[in-house]
């Protein structure tokens, strides 16, 4: 093994004690430029993403989409020889569309949906629209549920185009059976029931005295578009307390028939949330979504073929 002299001894060691004075003057000056960094950050923080607007985009650009292939769809199922140039504002090659002389269909209740958005290439967002119509050869037909597919185009977040020709496709397949839940069965001679009976009957028709059922804060309106209402079902989620502290909040369902002023039934249901006050039951709200049980959901076999119902 060679031998260091006393030269490369002098050299190494003073290598070394240079080397422990640079290092940590190389921490501290990184360690001051991270703080530095945070400190920045602290007082000019960075703007946060746009997220509103992109998501408020997105849903212009899918309610566009949706509007056009209406449109369109409509447009081409009502559709003679001489309306030709019509479809040109919708579909790349109208002259390849067949059309009858006279309109061969009526056509109304369209609504849409929409696939998630896709970027093929610059400036440009595609969807996948399913448009649901119903059809009848003539007014006194019965009236069938048909479904066409169209993909739409955006461009520059502005301007609709159909990419293809529609297509007759299946429906939606069907979704799944709920359980609500609302367990407990309130009888028709309670007090609460009485107190949801005034209460439907004052929302639903011209009868006065609304305020005597609900919250001052329910911001419920009586609609007065019914002659007569009859309950016909009460389901509470728990067991209504004998004697509810103010503010106890309690979430009930109604089944209501309801009759027309040209004396045709209606049947309606509402989820209601009720709030005590003065050991009293109001409703405070109409709730958009009832309460759900703890069940399995059940799907739903479907019974339409060919699209149509």
């Amino acid at each position: 093994m060679p031998v260091l002299t006393a030269t490369w001894k002098r050299r190494l060691s003073g290598a070394a004690c240079g080397a422990g004075r640079i290092i940590p003057a190389v921490l501290v000056a990184s360690a001051s430029i991270d703080g530095i960094a945070v400190v920045w950050h602290a007082v000019f923080p960075p703007s946060p993403p746009p997220i509103a607007a992109i998501a408020g985009q997105v849903d212009h650009q899918a309610d566009l989409a949706k509007g056009f292939a209406i449109d369109c769809v409509t447009t081409y199922l009502t559709a003679s020889t001489t309306q030709a140039a019509n479809l040109g504002r919708c579909f790349p090659h109208p002259d390849k569309l067949s059309m009858p002389t006279t309109p061969a269909l009526i056509v109304s209740s369209p609504t849409a949906y929409t696939s998630q958005p896709a970027h093929p290439r610059d400036d440009v967002t595609t969807y996948g629209v399913m448009v649901a119509v119903t059809e009848q050869p003539y007014p006194t037909a019965r009236p069938a549920r048909a479904y066409y597919q169209i993909p739409v185009g955006i461009y520059r977040n502005a301007s609709p185009r159909a990419l293809d020709n529609l297509a007759r496709v299946d429906p939606p397949p069907p979704g799944v059976d709920l359980e609500l839940g609302y367990p407990v069965t309130i009888a028709a001679n309670t007090a609460l029931s009485t107190m949801l009976s005034g209460f439907i009957t004052c929302y639903l028709t011209k009868a006065p005295g609304l305020e005597r059922f609900i919250t001052t804060d329910s911001g419920l309106r009586a609609l007065a578009g019914y002659a007569n209402t009859t309950i016909t079902g009460v389901q509470a989620a728990t067991n209504p307390p004998d004697n509810p502290a103010d503010n106890t909040e309690l979430p009930v369902h109604i089944d209501v028939s309801a009759r027309r002023p040209d004396y045709t039934q209606i049947d309606l249901s509402y989820p209601l949330t009720l709030r005590s006050v003065g050991g009293n039951w109001f409703v405070a709200q109409i709730d958009a979504i009832p309460v759900m049980g703890d069940t399995t959901p059940t799907p739903v076999q479907s019974t339409t073929q060919g699209g149509s119902s």
